[in-house]
């Protein structure tokens, strides 16, 4: 293998045959990017507090590595802030030409105030975080050093978990999820491989790097980050209402995978009517309707908060969750293949050592029987509870008084409108004839005022109906031309009189609604 010619980490000169700088120790074989970016073993950093001994994993955020704390003589995990895209000179971290120095060290900062966070937590369902702190242009994280697998490595090599087994695991993971929202933070990247079962029983939340503040029910803008299978819809959007129940969709999808052993289909795919594969028919109720509640596609329609997923594994109902709408039509499945976790080139960045060789394997089965075990017996403690007291039926209601019928508006004034019309006409009609000269000529004289009377009762009928109908031309119109020819009697200037006939117009109109609403 052919050294290069200078040392792809410090610049240095390299000789012929040299496997290492002689300057800063890194190898010098071509061993492909990994081994370009990564920092060479014995790298140390703190002022030789930490000395680095191999990578445990690379993700999208960053590399972890197994390293050594000299000072306490203990084994730790260091992760290094080493965002996709970004290339090194010497031991320093240079930014991807996509951020710029200004981006990369906002993304430090959000690194570092992410740590502080988690240094608080001190909970045993979450990594433990001993110590951060800036060196070679970027930020580190040390974390304690976690001994056994993940979840989707156990699922890869002994496949579903027993019901039992997976409950206890939503539960820890639950609870681990609560104590994060409580610190307003969210995962963002609940998953197999984020989930490690620790060789003494413990299971872990591991792998913070994506970790993001959210303000409840308000709509932010987040960095697209989506898992096919974990992650929900609102994740496929850089701007959306993510809340707990962002993490709590990922956590469902996990107990799907660790239940069935396959990967579940993406929620876009679920969304358009894609059918979810059934669970086993051992699962217990209360965590069936864990998992299918946690993995609805509407965000109302799954559990709102960590606590109220660990009422529904308790079997206490105590979730708020809005009844699933009407399912597609049912079409005939095509049979599905199991999905085996996809193998990543290197562990889970977050994650620490494995316990190697069939004796691990031994002890992680050991385990998880002795997990089974404990979820028996809780089980059965459960049983022995009293069951609660029957709900009381409730009378039925009583019936409501019919609702009367409304009035149509205006029946009232037009009546008045027509009625008064035709009395007018009618004593026009009589005024009339009685006036006439040959009235008292004629054979009949009484006869024929009820018969002018008649008349102009009809016609005031006739021009009643067609006011009521005109009332809204002919009232604004009468009423402009009285203001109108008013004012210029009284000698105003033109716009006074435009201003008092608009005025009038004003008010005709809202005379005549006045009308109307009688």
């Amino acid at each position: 293998m052919t050294a290069p010619a200078s040392c792809p980490f410090c610049g240095s000169p390299a000789a012929p045959g040299d496997s290492v700088c002689r300057v800063c120790g890194a190898a010098l074989g071509q061993g492909g990017a990994t081994a370009l970016l990564t920092l060479p073993p014995g790298t140390s950093l703190q002022g030789g507090q930490y000395v680095l001994d191999r990578v445990l994993g690379q993700g999208g955020f960053g590399i972890t590595y197994d390293a050594r704390d000299t000072r306490l003589g203990m084994r730790v995990a260091v992760k290094e802030l080493f965002v996709d895209g970004s290339t090194r000179r010497g031991l320093n971290v240079v930014p991807p030409l996509s951020q710029g120095a200004e981006v990369f060290a906002a993304t430090r900062r959000g690194f570092l105030e992410e740590a502080q966070v988690l240094a608080r937590f001190g909970d045993p369902s979450i990594v433990r975080v001993l110590n951060y702190f800036e060196e070679h242009g970027t930020a580190y994280l040390v974390m304690e050093f976690l001994e056994g697998e993940t979840l989707g490595e156990a699922i890869v090599k002994r496949g579903p978990l027993p019901p039992l087994v997976a409950a206890q695991v939503a539960d820890s993971v639950a609870h681990a999820l609560e104590v994060v929202h409580a610190a307003g933070l969210l995962h963002r990247d609940i998953k197999p491989d984020n989930i490690f079962l620790h060789r003494t029983g413990r299971i872990v939340l591991i792998d913070f790097g994506s970790v993001r503040a959210f303000d409840s029910g308000k709509t932010v803008s987040h960095t697209r980050l989506v898992t096919p299978g974990y992650a929900p819809l609102e994740q496929y959007s850089s701007a959306a209402k993510f809340g707990p129940y962002t993490d709590l969709y990922a956590l469902g999808a996990t107990l799907f995978h660790a239940l069935t052993g396959q990967m579940p289909p993406a929620a876009t795919d679920l969304s358009l009517g894609t059918p979810l594969p059934p669970l086993p028919a051992a699962t217990p109720s209360n965590l069936r309707e864990a998992v299918l509640s946690c993995m609805a596609p509407r965000i109302e329609q799954r559990p709102q908060s960590a606590q109220a997923l660990r009422r529904i594994l308790r079997g206490e109902g105590g979730a708020k969750v809005a009844p699933a709408p009407a399912p597609p039509p049912r079409v005939q499945p095509q049979p599905v293949r199991p999905v085996p976790v996809p193998p990543a080139p290197v562990p889970s960045p977050q994650s620490g050592g494995k316990a190697s060789g069939g004796k691990a394997d031994r002890e992680m089965q050991k385990r998880l029987r002795e997990l089974a075990k404990q979820a028996q017996r809780e089980a059965k403690r459960q049983t022995r509870r009293p069951p609660p007291p029957a709900p009381v039926p409730l009378p039925p209601p009583l019936p409501l008084p019919p609702s009367p019928v409304p009035q149509r508006d205006g029946t009232l004034g037009r009546r008045m409108v027509v009625l008064a019309a035709t009395l007018l006409g009618a004593l026009a009609g009589g005024a009339l004839v009685f006036q006439t000269p040959e009235w008292q000529v004629l054979p009949s004289p009484e006869v024929s005022v009820l018969a002018g009377a008649g008349a102009g009762a009809v016609a005031g009928l006739v021009l009643g109906l067609l006011l009521w109908w005109a009332l809204p031309v002919v009232l604004p119109v009468f009423a402009a031309g009285v203001v109108y020819g008013v004012s210029q009697n009284l000698g105003y200037r033109p716009p006074t009189v435009i201003a008092a006939s608009v005025a009038a117009i004003v008010a005709s109109l809202i005379l005549m609604r006045l009308i109307r609403r009688i």
